[in-house]
């Protein structure tokens, strides 16, 4: 059985005063009165009263308000919970004040507390919903859909959410490794070990980080970098495969394995066939070199 709200009022003295009235939200034009009742209008705002204006009815247009006053008591049954929120997008790791509406069975409504309602994470990125009504959002790889519910004496309301990605490296146990939380949601799901950044999921021997900044597929042993060291005499050939025109390919040489430093190979001729780069060193004569490829992306 559903539980009644109980409403009790005083009775005040009638009064009789006709003149105009009005606050910062409706004016009442002078009002007409009849022998038993009254009725005060205005384009936002009615009333009507019982004899001598005791009890009635109380409208207002905007926001829509109904108030019964004057009645010893009154018993209604709450029929729906709505919940709201302005707006119904927030930020990752931000929270988001939800409030709540009791709509009684004779079309009137009461403002719920936070605090009357029992609040719970239906779905989605919500890491949860405090007693006050306080949602806050967990952190996302993408804009994601989430639904949380408020319920108050047996009666529930549900209200949608969209949480908003914003930034781009800040998932779970992939936040702040070099590698967009898109790329490893794609390949891994969200907070999988073998997803972080210094994994090796297909045995490679070649870390996630890499992989990404390679253009690899981090789940195909066949999917490797490969650099080869070819030539002899007076010039050396870097061989680079997989080459991608969206990748940036710098060749860095060394004479003692990068004893003080490594250098930027310059003076190289470069030939791109297909997915293949070849760096041809045309000095390479004079002493010996190390080579190593760094790849930046984008």
């Amino acid at each position: 059985m559903k539980t009644p709200l109980i409403f009790l009022a005083l009775l005040y003295p009638a009064s009789l005063s006709a003149g105009p009235r009005g606050s910062t939200s409706y004016t009442v034009v002078t009002d007409s009165l009849d022998a038993v009742g009254a009725r005060s209008a205005s384009v936002s705002y009615a009333s009507d009263s019982s004899g001598g204006g005791v009890s009635g009815i109380a409208t207002a247009g905007s926001p829509a308000t109904s108030l019964k006053g004057g009645y010893i008591g009154q018993l209604s049954e709450v029929v729906a919970v709505q919940l709201a929120a302005t707006p119904t997008t927030l930020n990752e790791g931000t929270s988001r004040q939800i409030f709540a509406t009791a709509l009684l069975d004779d079309a009137t409504t009461a403002a719920l507390l936070g605090s009357d309602l029992v609040w719970s994470v239906l779905s989605g990125p919500v890491s949860g919903v405090g007693s006050s009504g306080l949602a806050t959002a967990a952190n996302v790889y993408q804009d994601t859909a989430a639904t949380v519910q408020g319920s108050y004496r047996s009666v529930s309301g549900t209200l949608g959410l969209t949480i908003v990605n914003v930034g781009t490296d800040d998932l779970g146990i992939y936040a702040g490794d070099g590698i967009p939380d898109t790329w490893q949601a794609q390949y891994f799901g969200t907070n999988n070990p073998l997803g972080t950044a210094t994994a090796d999921a297909s045995g490679t021997g070649q870390t996630n980080l890499l992989k990404y900044t390679a253009g690899l597929d981090p789940l195909d042993p066949a999917s490797r970098l490969l650099t080869q060291v070819g030539g002899s005499g007076a010039s050396h050939t870097i061989i680079i495969n997989p080459r991608l025109p969206d990748r940036t390919y710098t060749v860095q040489f060394s004479t003692n394995l990068g004893v003080g430093g490594w250098l930027e190979l310059t003076g190289a001729t470069i030939e791109d066939n297909g997915s293949i780069r070849t760096v041809t060193d045309l000095d390479a004569a004079s002493t010996r070199k190390f080579y190593r490829v760094q790849i930046s992306y984008p």
